[in-house]
């Protein structure tokens, strides 16, 4: 009795295991017919998901997570004195301005000096870029030294302008940190000199990272690891209308959510300024408009990470796991009523580092990875990331389905074991794969015989070895090819190029690597064409590429999210589109689109929009490498570069 039931249940599994796969068969013809379709479907679905996030649905507001911080939460007492001394500094500053740096590091120092600091000042010569600049150290009464806060400005301001209310803002500051006594923490006063140079110049020297021509580590003054840095940007001399929040690092690195909520409530409910998101004085983002504004800001900043570029100086404290934050000044437009100046400026610093000085540990309570549509708003990681799992499957769902792959291969399996395999064990990825390595055309005929014999059938995984050497020697060649390219462009590859100067020998750089570019694509094609047919499918080729892009997308995106998704737009469309064929006219429509897509192409479509030069377009990239170590130019000749070659053999070897 017993037996006779328990033969029951197992027909009725192995009944309900054969309905399963003969579902999954109708599926898979399904899928295998409209892949292309699917994939371009998915690719849209990705990217309608990047454009809802500025919606207030799919954001949050921000909130402090760091309980000890207290943004707005003390009294202050930058008054009126320390507004008089502003004003004076700055019309000191006017009169230094156009003076050289040596002359103005001199009146800074002094300045500072006389405020009871200890003031140096920092000779550097980095890449080829000499400056001067001054930082002076308070070390507080109560602070053990092993923990400091940095008060930063540039000469310059991001706009081009002197930035003389930032400068004079931070000397009357000085007066205030030096005469009150609560401070827990060591306090840093940096002015620096040229920029992102002058920034990263200090810190290598701060951190012991010695450089030749710059102020020698051992005897570089210093305090103890640096909890949070403000940066002021408050170019010329007239008062301001909002106040700007630049957070962006190198290579897409963001600081601490906590930094930014507190000085947006300290601005917002102690100095009664409006803030925004990065320099917005596009009308779109005045609007009321809530989308398009938070869909501006959202693209600033995803156009910072993509390029691997610091939005400020204050992003290189990043690269050394300091939180950073540039605060801006924007001039009036349309709201002039409501400006504000030197006061409002003091008492948002004082009450800012008043919170800083409050931590009791290094930020590590709210987010690092975030996007912010609007200064209160943010989105959290697991809402921005399914787009890229969505176009990473775009490109993994091609190789799972590509027919004339799987017509190349052939596997049998045994009717037992495809009859007790439940559909309902599969996960998406496991299903792929058994997609990819299954034959439909055998799976029939092996069904048909089953029943006509009632038998099991033939001995499982008779596999036929596919021809893959040639696909994977096209991938190397491209990679190795990719790497040539980056010694090419490198900064120090300048001195074997002719040219009188700097933008002439980046012109020869760009001609040698399109060259080589185009050299290697062309031998490679011929190298192929004339070998044997049978062993060589321009098919597999692609099912690498895709499989190198898919990965890229994925893997790329942890790092950085924006160049991720920068590159899944690139690539997904044309690659999908692209295929071997015979027809000239189709291959002459395929290399067109993917020498567009290159990064030559990439970047001759955007010079022409911003009506300028490749080599000015390039210029910052590869300045950018070699100074703030930015990974944008090493990725795109050793990553994405190498795929779009091998696409285009793809297309010409066929």
């Amino acid at each position: 009795m017993v037996l006779a039931k328990l033969k029951a249940r197992l027909g009725k599994r192995k009944r309900h295991a054969y309905l399963s796969l003969e579902q999954t068969r109708v599926l898979f013809s399904f899928l295998n017919k409209y892949t292309s379709l699917l994939c371009i479907v998915l690719f849209f679905i990705g990217t309608g998901w990047i454009l809802l996030l500025p919606h207030d649905g799919y954001s949050k507001h921000t909130y402090v997570s760091e309980n000890a911080l207290l943004p707005g939460q003390v009294n202050v007492y930058y008054g009126y004195n320390d507004i008089n001394a502003a004003e004076n500094y700055r019309a000191e500053l006017l009169q230094l301005h156009h003076q050289n740096i040596s002359a103005r590091s001199q009146y800074i120092q002094g300045e500072l000096g006389k405020a009871g600091f200890k003031a140096v000042t920092q000779d550097f010569d980095i890449k080829g870029i000499s400056g001067i600049n001054t930082f002076a150290i308070y070390r507080t009464p109560r602070s053990d030294g092993k923990e400091a806060l940095v008060l930063s400005a540039p000469w310059t301001s991001r706009t081009g302008e002197a930035n003389i209310n930032g400068l004079a803002a931070l000397l009357s500051l000085s007066k205030l940190f030096k005469r009150n006594v609560y401070w827990s923490k060591d306090i840093i006063l940096l002015v620096t000199d040229q920029a992102n140079a002058g920034t990263q110049a200090w810190l290598e020297a701060y951190h012991g990272i010695e450089q030749q021509g710059t102020y020698s580590s051992l005897v570089m003054p210093r305090s103890g690891a640096i909890q949070g840095v403000v940066n002021l940007d408050f170019p010329g001399t007239n008062d301001y209308e909002r106040l700007g929040i630049f957070f962006e690092g190198v290579n897409g690195q963001l600081p601490n959510l906590d930094l930014i909520n507190t000085i947006r409530i300290v601005a917002e409910s102690t100095a009664r300024i409006p803030v925004t998101l990065h320099d917005s004085n596009d009308p779109i983002t005045l609007t009321n408009d809530a989308y398009w504004s938070g869909l501006t800001h959202l693209l600033n900043s995803m156009k910072s990470q993509v390029f691997g570029h610091p939005s400020s100086d204050a992003g290189l404290y990043l690269r050394y796991k300091i939180d950073a934050v540039t605060i801006h000044g924007i001039h009036g437009t349309n709201q002039l009523h409501s400006l504000f100046g030197f006061h409002r400026i003091g008492i948002l610093v004082e009450s800012t580092f008043r919170s800083l000085n409050n931590l009791l540990e290094h930020f590590h309570q709210s987010f690092f990875f975030y996007m912010l549509p609007k200064p209160n708003r943010y989105v959290s990681i697991g809402v921005y990331m399914p787009p890229v799992i969505v176009y990473a499957c775009c490109l993994v769902f091609q190789i799972s389905f590509l027919s004339s792959c799987l017509s190349s291969l052939r596997v049998h399996i045994p009717c037992h074991a495809s009859l007790i395999l439940d559909s309902h064990i599969f996960s998406v990825c496991a299903y792929s794969l058994v997609l990819y390595y299954l034959d439909p055309k055998m799976i029939e005929a092996e069904d048909r015989e089953i029943k006509l014999k009632k038998a099991v059938a033939a001995p499982a995984y008779s596999v036929y070895d596919r021809p893959m050497g040639s696909a994977f020697a096209v991938m190397a060649i491209v990679l190795l090819a990719g790497m040539s390219l980056f010694a090419v462009m490198q900064p120090q590859a300048m001195d074997y190029f002719p040219g009188d100067n700097m933008i002439e020998c980046l012109g020869y750089q760009i001609a040698s690597a399109g060259a080589i570019a185009a050299l290697v694509v062309f031998l490679a094609s011929l190298w192929i064409r004339s070998h044997d047919k049978t062993t060589y499918d321009a098919r597999l080729l692609k099912c690498l590429c895709l499989a190198v892009g898919a990965m890229t997308i994925a893997t790329v995106s942890l790092l950085n999210f924006s160049l991720g998704i920068a590159t899944a737009l690139a690539t997904i469309i044309p690659y999908t589109i692209v295929r071997p064929s015979d027809s000239l006219a189709l291959k002459a429509l395929y290399v067109a689109l993917l020498a567009l897509v290159s990064p030559l192409g990439l970047t001759a479509a955007y010079a022409t929009y911003a009506n300028t030069t490749i080599v000015q377009v390039i210029m910052p990239l590869v300045w950018d490498y070699q100074l703030v170590h930015s990974w944008f130019l090493a990725y795109v000749c050793t990553v994405y570069w190498p795929v779009n070659l091998a696409m285009q053999i793809l297309v010409l070897s066929s």
